[in-house]
C-alpha cells in the first residue's frame, strides 16, 4: 500500500476497539487481515458468505433486505470484538444509496400504471432502516445517524463518528455499507460488489484497543490518497464507495498481524473528501502486551 506523507495537526484522537468487514469471500476481519496481507487471494467475483443476523428477531430477519442484513451483521462484529454491550454506543450508519434493491423495485412499481407499493418496501427504503433495524433489536436508545455523500460517504461517515466520540465523550459504533443496484438502475449508478465495514470507536483507551486513530483534514495538494497495490483490491477501493476505507483497513491489517512491532510509530493513511480537503488518519499500534489484537480477531 502507498502511504502519503502529511504532517498536519490531528483533529482528534480516538480509539479502535473493534473492526468488522463483510465482503466477496469476507466474512469477518480475520479473513479481511488475509486478504490485506497478501496471505491469501481476494477475487472480487467470489460468493458472499451468508449473512450472520442473529441478532435481529426472527420476525426482523424475513422482513429486512440484503442492505440491512449487511449492515446488521457489521454492526453485530465490531460490537462483539469490542466486548461492549450493544445499548451502549451511539452509531453512525453510512451508505451511497441504502436499499438499492428495494429502490430499484419502487421505481420499476412507479413506472406501472396501478404504481401501487407495498407498505413494508417503502418501510425498508429509507436511508437510516439499517440503523432503525439495529437499535431497536438491541433495545439501544442512543442517538443515531445516517450518513450519505456519494463516493466519499465513507469518508464522511468516519469524520461524524470521530466527531460524535470528541464531542460528546461517548463510543460510537460506525458501520459503512454498499450494496449493487439491480439492473437497470446498475448502469447509471455502477457498484462493484456488497461491500462494508465496521468501527467501535471510544474515546479513551480500553484494554480492548488495538490502535489509536489520530483524525484530521489536511489539503488535497499537499497528501495524496492512498492506493493499494494489489490491482484486484484496488478495483474495490475505487468500485465500491464503502471501500475507500481499504486503505485504513490495510494499515490495520499490519497492526494485526504484527507487522508493526513499534507501538509508538504512526502511519498516516490519506482518504479522499470533499475538495479542497483530504482526511488524514494518523494509526499508531496498542497491540502489544494487552491482548487487544486477539479479541480483535476472535
Amino acid at each position: 500500500m502507498k502511504h502519503s506523507a502529511n504532517n498536519t495537526p490531528a483533529l482528534a484522537a480516538i480509539y479502535l476497539d473493534g473492526i468488522g468487514v463483510f465482503g466477496p469471500g469476507i466474512a469477518d476481519w480475520s479473513q479481511a487481515c488475509a486478504m490485506l496481507n497478501g496471505n491469501a487471494p481476494f477475487d472480487l467475483n467470489a460468493n458472499l458468505p451468508p449473512f450472520n443476523v442473529a441478532d435481529l428477531p426472527g420476525t426482523e430477519r424475513r422482513r429486512a433486505g440484503k442492505s440491512v442484513k449487511l449492515a446488521v451483521d457489521l454492526a453485530a462484529q465490531a460490537v462483539h470484538a469490542a466486548q461492549i454491550d450493544p445499548a451502549q454506543p451511539a452509531a453512525v450508519f453510512a451508505s451511497t444509496s441504502g436499499d438499492t434493491e428495494v429502490l430499484t423495485d419502487i421505481c420499476a412499481a412507479l413506472a406501472t400504471d396501478d404504481r401501487m407499493i407495498s407498505p413494508m418496501r417503502f418501510h425498508n427504503s429509507v436511508h437510516n432502516a439499517a440503523s432503525g433495524y439495529w437499535t431497536i433489536a438491541q433495545g439501544n436508545r442512543q442517538p443515531t445517524t445516517a450518513v450519505a455523500l456519494h463516493n466519499l460517504t465513507a469518508s464522511a461517515g468516519l469524520l461524524e463518528a470521530v466527531t460524535q466520540v470528541v464531542t460528546e465523550h461517548t463510543p460510537v459504533l460506525l458501520v459503512i455499507y454498499d450494496i449493487p443496484f439491480p439492473p437497470p438502475l446498475d448502469a447509471a449508478e455502477p457498484i462493484a460488489a456488497v461491500f462494508g465495514m465496521s468501527f467501535l470507536l471510544r474515546p479513551e483507551q480500553t484494554d480492548r484497543s488495538l490502535a489509536r486513530l489520530s483524525v484530521g483534514l489536511a489539503s488535497a495538494d499537499q497528501a495524496n490518497v492512498d492506493t493499494l497495490s494489489d490491482p484486484v483490491l484496488e478495483a474495490l477501493r475505487t468500485g465500491v464507495a464503502a471501500a475507500r476505507t481499504l486503505p485504513l483497513l490495510a494499515a490495520l491489517a499490519g497492526v494485526s498481524s504484527g507487522q508493526d512491532k513499534d507501538e509508538t510509530a504512526e502511519q498516516t493513511v490519506t482518504l479522499d473528501y470533499v475538495s479542497p480537503h483530504v482526511v488524514t488518519i494518523g494509526v499508531t499500534s496498542l497491540a502489544n502486551g494487552n491482548g487487544a489484537m486477539k479479541g480483535a480477531t476472535s
